[in-house]
Parts: structure tokens; C-alpha cells; sequence
């Protein structure tokens, strides 16, 4: 009875460890590991943005849940104002997403803190093609020779103007003026005052984006073309108080309190609406464009000041963090949303890093015609750039918030304006 009751327990014990042994994972035909059977992992992915572009990604997910169905991906929208400091709350309490979207802003903070998972395994994946990315564009999501992020958005700035408005008034448009080399902030101002009619509530320009709280993005390119910068390249030193810092922020002042043609503080008009005649923005809002049916419109370079055009580049990378608990499956993800035909999907709303998608037809048709795109985007990205960028940006954008209120209330001159600005961020550069 002993003697069959131990034969029965062996064979017990080998069926045990066959089975334990036949759910190990396995590797497909295209080398990735395939999930355990019968084992969930559901990752979170925080992006910000608009419906369409979270309708974009859930389609993406659903089609990379049929080749994963082990892995489930949630989508986390974040206000793009309350981005970061939502993003370093969530790290802090261990509760941050898998894997996330972050600007060229934010990068510094995560990355020198070490909260980035290292993807640069990445690069091996000859399916992926890593050497079809831009190498310029990985230098914010590079360090020590490792990657730790994909860029999807490399976008310069334009200016969305619209055409009906300039038919209208009988004006030269911006992409005239700068077929003929005459598109500048004067051409500009011009026209911007032309094309303002307060009884029809049209404002002629408008430099703000994503809100007020924005002002890296509204400000960076006209500092960049009166030829100063916000930091010294070292991110030391706050440069902006200058001569030239001087000029550009009166030149702004002067368009919302001077000359009444852009929108005041707080103010929302969007271009949609037909009641701003120029409107800077990137290639994101071509989805939103493209829905305009009241009036037609085009796209333009930005226009030059006394130091040149002074494009600024919006930028934008998916990353890993480095505390998910499945690692191999944000890997898996980030690699398939950022690979050569996802990059395709994406590009009709983003700039792309990938130079095969960048210089595909399927990309110059995204825009009103192939020549404004060519002209307003790849023609700019050579000589864009980047948006100021410090480890410690959160408290730096806090007081240069808190600054141009002073300016925004007309309580301060721009002289002072740039004064305080010094005294109130040069200590955090240290």
C-alpha cells in the first residue's frame, strides 16, 4: 500500500512539474516574450492633449492588445498646465504611470533625478529601426551613452492664419510675404492691425497656446528672434534680462495693451471660432483645423526679428519610468507605439522623429497643401529650437508665472518686469 501510494505521489510530482514547466514563458517568432498563461498586466500610460488625440492612442491599444493579449494598457489624461507637477506627485508617492508622454521641459527633472527606465535595448530590435529616428532628437532623452525615451513630436512653431480674413483686407499673406522675403515682426504687426475689427470682436494675432500659464511657448520664439534666450546655455545664468529681452517683451506688451490686436490675459478665443486672423501653434492642431469649415486658412513660418526667424521647436517623448513593476512590457509598448507604422498614425497629428515618415508623401499631404508643409515644418526644423529646459524648471516656471502677472496687470513696467525676474530666478539656477 506504501509502495503504491509513493509511485502514485511520483507521478504526481512529474505531471506537477510538467505543468509548472509548460507555463514558463515562451518566445514567438518575432523574439518577444510572450506572457505567462492565464497572467494580467495592466499598464497605465499618462499622456495630455485632446480627445482626438486619446481616441488615436485607445485605437493603437486596441491593435496592440490583439498582438498582447496578456498586456492591458489605460490611458491617464493630465492637464497639460498641472502636467509635471502632477507627474513628480505621483512618483513621490509611488503611484506614477508605467509609461508616459513628457516635454522637452520636463526631461531634465526625471531624467537627472534617475527615474527613467533605460530602453536602450531598443536599439537592437532590427524590426524597429532605430537609425531611422533623427539623431538630434534623442539628445534631451540621451545620457551616458543610453536611451531612456522615443520622441514622437519634434514640431516648430507656425503661425495658422486665416485666408479669408487677409482676401478680405486685400492683404499679402504671411506665405507670400515670406516667398518674397519680407515676412517679419513689422510685416507682421502690420498686418495683425489691419486684420483687428473690435465690433466683430477679430483680434489679429495671438502668440498664446495651451493657456496663459504657457508662456515658454508664447514668448520663447519672439525672445529667440530679437536675439536673446531666456538661460545661458549652462542653465546658470537668466539672460533674459538684456536689451534685447527688453525689446522683445515690449514688443509683446505693446500687441496686447498698446495696439489692442492680440487677445488680453485670460482671454480664449481660439482660431476656430474665425475671431483671430493669425494664430501661432504647432502641427498638433492641424486635426482641429481641418474641421473648419467657416472660413479657409493656411500655414506659415513664424515671422523674423532683428536676430532671424527664432523657431522654436515643441517636443515631446514617450518614456518608461523607472519604478513600473514590468518593465519588459512598457519596453514592449513604447516599442510598438513608436515603431515605423505607428509613427505613420501619429504623424497626423505630430511632427515625427522617424526621417523615413518626416519625408513621406503620406506626411506633406497632412497639412493644407505639400508646399505649406514643407515650407511652415521641414524647412524650419533644421534651425529650431528647443523650448528652455532646467532640472529645477517647476519652481523656475512658478515664478516667472508669478512675474508676468506684474505685466499681465500693467502694474510694472517691462524694465521691472525683467528686474524681478532676475531677482526671483537667478537664486534657483544655483
Amino acid at each position: 500500500m506504501k509502495k503504491r501510494f509513493a509511485i502514485s505521489l511520483a507521478i504526481l510530482l512529474a505531471a506537477t512539474s510538467l505543468t509548472a514547466c509548460g507555463s514558463n514563458k515562451e518566445t514567438d517568432t518575432g523574439g518577444t516574450a510572450k506572457e505567462e498563461t492565464g497572467k494580467s498586466v495592466n499598464l497605465k500610460f499618462s499622456i495630455w492633449g485632446n480627445d482626438t488625440h486619446k481616441q488615436m492612442y485607445e485605437d493603437m491599444i486596441a491593435k496592440f492588445h490583439e498582438s498582447h493579449p496578456s498586456i492591458n494598457v489605460e490611458i491617464m489624461t493630465i492637464p497639460f498646465a498641472d502636467y509635471q507637477q502632477k507627474l513628480s506627485i505621483m512618483q513621490a508617492s509611488k503611484t506614477a504611470p508605467d509609461v508616459a508622454w513628457l516635454a522637452e521641459r520636463m526631461i531634465p527633472q526625471f531624467l537627472t533625478a534617475g527615474q527613467l527606465l533605460d530602453i536602450s535595448e531598443i536599439k537592437n530590435d532590427s524590426a524597429y529601426n532605430f537609425a531611422d529616428i533623427y539623431p538630434s532628437t534623442l539628445n534631451l532623452l540621451s545620457k551616458d551613452d543610453k536611451v531612456y525615451g522615443i520622441p514622437f513630436s519634434t514640431p516648430p512653431a507656425m503661425i495658422y492664419y486665416n485666408k479669408t480674413l487677409f482676401e478680405e483686407k486685400g492683404l499679402a499673406t504671411p506665405t507670400e510675404l515670406y516667398k518674397e522675403g519680407k515676412w517679419n515682426y513689422d510685416e507682421f504687426l502690420k498686418a495683425a492691425k489691419a486684420l483687428t475689427d473690435p465690433a466683430k470682436g477679430i483680434y489679429g494675432a495671438n502668440m498664446v497656446r495651451n493657456g496663459w500659464n504657457n508662456w515658454p511657448d508664447a514668448l520663447q520664439s519672439i525672445f529667440n528672434a530679437y536675439g536673446t534666450d531666456f538661460l545661458s546655455a549652462d542653465g546658470t545664468k537668466l539672460t533674459l534680462n538684456s536689451p534685447e529681452g527688453e525689446q522683445a517683451l515690449t514688443m509683446f506688451s505693446d500687441m496686447i495693451f498698446k495696439d489692442n490686436v492680440h487677445p488680453k490675459p485670460g482671454d480664449q478665443t481660439t482660431f476656430d471660432t474665425g475671431k483671430i486672423a493669425m494664430q501661432k501653434e504647432l502641427f498638433s492642431y492641424m486635426g482641429k483645423a481641418k474641421a473648419v469649415t467657416d472660413f479657409e486658412w493656411d500655414i506659415a513660418p513664424l515671422p523674423a526679428g532683428p536676430a532671424g526667424t527664432g523657431t522654436t521647436m515643441g517636443y515631446a517623448g514617450v518614456v518608461g519610468m523607472k519604478d513600473t513593476k514590468h518593465p519588459k512590457e512598457t519596453l514592449e509598448f513604447i516599442n510598438y507605439i513608436t515603431n515605423p507604422d505607428n509613427m505613420i498614425i501619429t504623424s497626423q497629428f505630430f511632427v515625427p522623429s522617424r526621417q523615413s515618415v518626416l519625408e513621406s508623401d503620406d506626411f506633406l499631404k497632412q497639412g493644407p497643401s505639400p508646399e505649406s508643409v514643407k515650407m511652415a515644418v521641414i524647412d524650419q526644423m533644421p534651425t529650431a529650437k528647443s523650448l528652455p529646459a532646467h532640472p529645477n524648471w517647476q519652481q523656475i516656471d512658478t515664478k516667472m508665472q508669478s512675474v508676468l502677472d506684474y505685466l499681465y496687470t500693467q502694474s510694472s513696467s517691462v524694465q521691472d518686469v525683467l528686474k524681478k525676474a532676475d531677482t526671483e530666478i537667478t537664486p534657483l539656477l544655483k
